[in-house]
């Protein structure tokens, strides 16, 4: 849930919006007149949104388990019979 404070209020109250973020998981956006200047989130949910930008698939649960045993082989085949593949300018028309 996304909660929108003053500065002054954040000030008042950094203590318990702290809380909110860090416990429930929640955002506090703080304002100065009216503007939106910073938005407090947890840094479980950067860390995880920052893995997520980095391995989709590792993100998904797919390189888990058997199944992520599987893909990979899979992938590891693709790639050995890339290499057996010629050269775009080395096929003739």
């Amino acid at each position: 849930m996304t909660k929108t404070v003053s500065a002054y209020e954040a000030r008042t109250r950094l203590g318990e919006l702290l809380n909110l973020v860090y416990y429930k998981g929640d955002t506090v956006v703080i304002e100065k007149m009216g503007k939106p200047m910073v938005k407090l989130v947890s840094v479980k949910e950067e860390k995880d949104k920052i893995n997520k930008k980095r391995n989709p698939l590792k993100w998904a649960g797919i390189w888990r388990g058997k199944e992520g045993d599987l893909i990979a082989k899979e992938a590891r085949k693709l790639r050995e019979s890339m290499k057996l593949l010629p050269h775009k300018h080395a096929i003739s028309p």
